[in-house]
């Protein structure tokens, strides 16, 4: 901070100064989000396979009638082992 807090009476004064600092130019360069780390291949694939299933069991619950038959199907999708 670049004014001493002795001279800030009030918390109203106190807030005012704290958002014109944020709002104030820095003279330090803002740095880029760091960029995400390339996935494998077989990450991808992975990924790309767990993308099929969701889309299926999506498709499967998508297909009920009534709350009842949703519910019914998540619990048979819940006790179904994956392989």
């Amino acid at each position: 901070m670049s004014i001493d807090q002795r001279y800030r009476p009030g918390a109203l004064d106190h807030l005012a100064m704290l958002v014109a600092e944020a709002l104030a130019p820095s003279s330090t360069p803002r740095r880029s989000p760091p960029s995400t780390p390339r996935l494998h291949a077989l990450d991808r694939l992975d990924h790309w396979f767990w993308r099929q299933r969701q889309k299926s069991r999506d498709a499967y619950l998508a297909g009920s009638s009534d709350v009842a038959d949703v519910e019914r199907r998540l619990r048979e999708l819940e006790r179904r082992p994956y392989y």
